[in-house]
């Protein structure tokens, strides 16, 4: 209505002055100009209403005595006030001052659910009501003294843990539980847990292995507490590995006395280490390296033409060491001596003289030494783990390849793939004047092209290294791609082994750990073994036992045509019957046949018997042990 008004007076006056200036009575004076009057417009109406909700108490909060209770509240324009109420009713007067917050006293109300509102008021009139918010008054006048109920769910009793673990709980309570607190032997491990459901993250390498007790303490808001049954679990956590680091024999911690060459890399065509090696040509020579450790491992040279070397730790003798193999195996891990004092040594490689009857030489190579002592398996092409697309072909023997035979393709987009378990590989192959150019993926991405073309042939050359990978499964994809080296005069990519490197420390069949019950073979010498030899048995109830302390366990053995059926005890107890066959022409040399872990920190033993037993394309029944992985 006054916005009607203001609208007439306006227009009647703008008439008024508008007829005077168009029709002057005789003898008035005219204005100089017209007056152009402003028009008067409506003031705009303001029609949003404000935003409000209640920030405090959040809902489903149980309160008693005093409490404040605070809202925001905004509008286009400005906010006029606040009222909050409570079922409805306004508590005190409304608040016109941000911040918004009224006190409340909740002992003049029975205890009970209440619903809590705040009503936001603008100038022009507007009122917004917030969304509710439920609490419970609880006061003295009907205490809850009723505890809470808490459980722990993860893990189970009796785990064994390791790297990082939920850990969580059930909670109930009559009223509401306020929080859950986790203890790790008896001490807060993390904050409170506030909401449902109920957990925290344990990084189980902060504690030491062994036992620990898990409990849950919960809490309600009048104060109850109410505590868990502990939950005992083992934490076995392996020791952070000490990166391997190789030293060739051309490094200033090797001495090498009288009676040593080194090898002509321009003439030799076996490919070493770091690209030489030192031969031993008089007996009575010695190749010295000193080290700080608590293992080492010796790589070398075994063949037809090698003999027997004494090797010595801090001048006390360790063993006597056969060289010789009816297969040519370049920079491979001779021996390995372990369980050093943590500290510096030397380990001293003498050329005897002597070789075994078989052998055609008494040749001794130093080739380099890996501290700490890695973990690997030498992989051969025929390895039943690698699948081959059309376009390769396998067993080459132009060349003293490892193994005794190689795999190879021309084929543009040939690829073969090795799928293993380990956190680094190498690819085992051939450089050439003759060879091409390859790409190579891990676990299926790009990891770089390889141009494998030399001057002069290169056998057993490592061509490509991933290291750094998880410790789980992982695929190695070698790619023909038909390219070569502008020198090159063909295009052949070559597959000879591979080189992988797992957690853990290894034990050879010959370690006083692992005994013999029944019928075996010891010192076989026949193909790739892990450190040159291995036992063997054909003889039903024959037993090869290896006692250790650790989590993880793995028996390192073969598999092949001629391989048969093996029985597997752990402490005493049955676990598993394996059949070790495989179809010519695959066979599996230094391959994991078994692996066994989340085992209870301590002591065990793993037993391996001979059932005599075979599949039925089996060519034999044999069961082989060449080694045992042992993980803390």
């Amino acid at each position: 209505m006054p916005n009607i008004v203001n609208q007439a007076r306006a227009a009647a006056l703008l008439a008024i002055f508008s007829l005077a200036w168009i029709s002057p009575q005789a003898g008035a004076q005219l204005l100089p100009a017209p007056i152009v009057l402003a028009q008067i417009l409506p003031p705009v109406l303001d029609t949003t209403p404000p935003t409000v909700r209640i920030t405090s108490p959040a809902s489903g909060a149980t309160v008693s005595g005093t409490i404040t209770i605070a809202a925001d509240a905004s509008d286009n324009v400005a906010v006029a006030g606040v009222q909050f109420k409570y079922n409805g009713i306004n508590i005190g007067g409304e608040d016109t001052v941000a911040p918004y917050a009224v006190g409340a006293d909740t002992t003049t109300v029975p205890d009970g659910s209440y619903t809590l509102t705040a009503v936001a008021r603008d100038a022009a009139g507007n009122r917004t009501t917030s969304a509710p918010v439920a609490i419970t008054v609880a006061n003295t006048s009907s205490a809850d003294t009723t505890p809470p109920t808490v459980a722990i769910t993860s893990p189970a009793p009796g785990a064994t843990v390791s790297g990082t673990i939920a850990v969580a709980a059930d909670a109930s309570d009559n009223v509401g539980i306020a929080g859950v607190q986790f203890r790790l032997d008896g001490a807060n491990s993390g904050p409170e847990d506030a909401a449902p459901p109920y957990s925290t993250s344990w990084d189980t390498t902060t504690a030491a292995n062994g036992s620990h007790a898990l409990t849950a303490v919960a809490r309600d808001a009048a104060g109850n507490i109410a505590t868990s049954a502990p939950v005992t679990v083992t934490v076995s956590n392996a020791p952070p590995s000490a990166p391997v680091r190789r030293y060739e024999e051309t490094d200033a911690s090797v001495t090498l006395s009288a009676g040593w060459v080194e090898s002509d890399p321009a003439r030799d065509w076996l490919a070493w280490s770091g690209g030489t090696a030192a031969y031993g040509v008089v007996p009575g020579a010695q190749a010295t390296f000193t080290f700080t450790g608590t293992s080492v491992t010796w790589i070398g040279y075994r063949s037809v033409d090698s003999g027997i070397a004494r090797l010595s730790v801090d001048g006390t003798f360790v063993a006597d060491i056969d060289l010789f193999a009816r297969r040519s195996e370049s920079s491979v891990r001779v021996y390995t001596v372990k369980g050093l004092a943590d500290g510096s040594h030397t380990l001293t490689i003498e050329m005897t003289g002597l070789k075994n009857p078989e052998a055609q030489g008494n040749l001794v190579v130093v080739d380099a030494f890996d501290v700490p002592a890695p973990v690997v398996s030498h992989l051969q092409d025929v390895d039943p783990n690698i699948s081959y697309s059309a376009g390769w072909t396998g067993g080459d023997i132009s060349k003293p390849w490892s193994g005794g035979s190689a795999t190879f393709s021309t084929a543009a987009g040939a690829q073969a793939t090795l799928t293993f378990s380990g956190t680094a590989i190498n690819w085992i192959g051939y450089r050439g004047p003759e060879a091409g150019i390859a790409r190579v993926y891990v676990d299926g991405s790009f990891a770089g092209e390889v141009d494998t073309y030399a001057p002069s042939p290169r056998i057993q050359d490592t061509l490509f290294k991933a290291g750094g990978l998880a410790d789980g499964s992982h695929t190695l994809t070698i790619e023909a791609t038909g390219l070569k080296n502008g020198a090159s005069t063909g295009t052949r990519i070559l597959i000879d082994a591979f080189d992988v490197t797992m957690p853990g420390t290894r034990y050879q069949e010959t370690d006083p750990a692992v005994s013999y019950s029944g019928s075996w073979t010891q010192g076989n010498l026949n193909r790739t073994w892990s450190e040159g030899t291995v036992a063997t048995s054909l003889v039903a109830g024959s037993q090869a036992t290896f006692s250790f302390t650790g989590t993880t366990v793995r028996w390192i053995g073969n598999r092949k045509a001629s391989t048969g059926i093996a029985r597997v005890y752990l402490d005493g107890v049955f676990v598993t019957e394996i059949d070790t066959f495989v179809p010519a022409p695959r066979e599996a040399y230094q391959t994991t046949v078994l692996t066994l872990t989340g085992l209870a920190a301590g002591s065990h033993t793993l037993t391996i018997e001979a059932t005599g037993r075979k599949n039925p394309a089996a060519d034999s029944a044999y069961v082989v042990v060449d080694a045992f992985d042992v993980v803390p």
